[in-house]
């Protein structure tokens, strides 16, 4: 399940049950404004790269994304919040699975994240502007693994860092 036991949560309080209105604002578009940015920055140097890179970047997202990490968080079923997608989004499109991410569901998420950043890079270098931009936009994603992953209930996601705390008691 992913979803902490009791006496985890009575050993190790902070854990978030909701995300505030203006974490929510700052995540999602820092998630979506790297994607948008990125795409721009590959736009101004090819019309086809641009193209799939968009076209990577949603299909990519709905399918992936949503599917083997969003799909197994216990932040959208049980709390009714999310820090990067609408609540419907998620919801309208694949039911929970509260079992424990697979392998292949976190080589997924990971692969298409790492995707959506690497790709962009091999064409911003040619405009350090539209890259500094880039990059100044992703900052805030940092945030996760330095705050979020620290408190969060999804504990199967290979980026929690639960375990680690449980190892400080």
């Amino acid at each position: 399940m992913s979803e902490l036991a009791p006496e985890t949560c009575r050993r190790f309080p902070g854990f978030i049950d909701r995300f505030s209105t203006p974490e929510k604002i700052i995540m999602r578009i820092s998630f979506y404004g790297f994607i948008v940015v990125g795409a721009y920055g590959i736009f101004l140097q090819s019309l086809l790269w641009g193209l799939l890179y968009s076209l990577f970047a949603v299909a990519g997202s709905l399918l992936v994304i949503l599917s083997c990490l969003c799909a197994h968080c216990p932040y959208p079923y049980l709390h009714d919040t999310c820090l990067f997608i609408p609540l419907p989004w998620i919801k309208g499109l694949y039911k929970h699975r509260p079992q424990k991410m697979s392998r292949v569901d976190k080589a997924g998420w990971v692969v298409m994240l790492a995707g959506l950043i690497i790709i962009p890079q091999f064409f911003l270098i040619a405009n350090p502007l539209v890259m500094a931009v880039f990059w100044i936009v992703t900052l805030p994603m940092v945030a996760i693994p330095l705050h979020y992953c620290r408190r969060c209930r999804h504990v199967s996601c290979p980026f929690n860092q639960v375990g680690a705390r449980q190892g400080q008691a």
